[in-house]
């Protein structure tokens, strides 16, 4: 139960916006399709790992949501740390994200 909620939200305030900023990023300076696909996997994967994280340490959640929000810390520097697997879509995709993914 707790698991779910933690997944709605992160999606709704974590993933869906920086989804959102990476498509409009990538696409405005024309990564290629390959870059595109990797982030857009790596978001979709982050989904169960950033909810599992957070249900069961929903402090680090809120503070991790509140420091995106304020600009304390980007969509990709909180996916390098948190989702490991996302590293390499990351690095592919940092000339076109800017050099703050890491």
């Amino acid at each position: 139960m707790l698991y779910n909620f933690f997944l709605m939200l992160v999606s709704s305030f974590i993933l869906e916006p920086a989804q959102a900023e990476f498509d409009a990023r990538l696409a405005r300076l024309g990564a290629p399709p390959a870059v595109v696909r990797e982030v857009s996997t790596c978001v979709s994967a982050a989904h169960p790992v950033l909810a599992r994280t957070y249900s069961e340490n929903p402090v680090h959640g809120i503070a991790t949501a509140i420091r995106i929000w304020t600009g304390m810390a980007s969509y990709e520097a909180v996916l390098q740390a948190e989702v490991p697997e996302c590293k390499p879509a990351l690095d592919a995709a940092r000339p076109y994200i800017g050099p703050d993914a890491g």
